[in-house]
């Protein structure tokens, strides 16, 4: 009896166990036929359920990607905006004040830095441009929905890669504890019956066949 490798996906253990609990109620061997068959559906269960897990995962990461689009959008608009409003006005205040380091400063922060790179941004924008400023005007309450936008996303993901993770673990639980049942169940068999018998019962493990190598003298 061979079982599927560590690196096996649920899927092959599926198709092993349900061979196995047909083989054995074929056998008459309903006791342990049902104990294959929960182990089994179990890790199919939770197989599925890990798979689905990722979903979220997916769905927040958007999310966030979209929030920091937003924002950096937001930031080379108001950009430009105050870099077109003369021949100077790049190399003047207030433009050189709010883009001390350049844009690259905001649109480019780490993941982590994100929320207060662009709060630094707002902070400037508040402080060198007056209330009527329509780049202050707009910039601000886009950059106020983009953190919150951001922030929800990222608490979202990391919930969602908790839970992904916590699906994992439940999954390899319970491949763990279908290779023990596998090889109980063949321990029975085979103080029962013998090895022969005994192997009949499982899946034969898969030869790859090599191609001879030609050989030009």
């Amino acid at each position: 009896m061979q079982l599927p490798p560590p690196s096996a996906n649920a899927g092959q253990r599926v198709r092993y166990g349900r061979y196995v609990a047909r083989r054995l109620r074929r056998d008459k061997r309903t006791s342990l036929a049902a104990d294959v068959e929960a182990a089994t559906a179990r890790v199919l269960n939770l197989a599925r359920a890990h798979e689905d897990a990722n979903g979220p995962v997916q769905d927040a990461l958007a999310d966030r990607d979209a929030a920091d689009d937003d924002l950096d959008r937001t930031a080379q608009t108001a950009r430009a905006a105050l870099a077109g409003r003369s021949v100077e006005a790049a190399r003047t205040a207030p433009y050189t004040l709010i883009f001390p380091d350049g844009i690259d400063y905001y649109i480019a922060a780490p993941l982590d830095a994100e929320v207060s790179r662009y709060g630094e941004l707002q902070s400037r924008l508040d402080e060198l441009l007056p209330e009527a400023d329509p780049v202050r005007q707009e910039a601000v309450p886009a950059i106020n929905a983009g953190v919150v936008a951001f922030t929800g996303a990222a608490e979202a993901l990391i919930k969602a890669r908790t839970e992904e993770a916590l699906a994992g673990t439940r999954l390899e639980a319970a491949e763990d504890a279908w290779g023990r049942l596998m090889t109980k169940v063949y321990g029975v068999l085979l103080a029962e019956l013998g090895r022969s018998a005994a192997e009949r019962f499982f899946p034969k493990a898969k030869t790859t066949k090599t191609k001879p190598v030609d050989r030009h003298d």
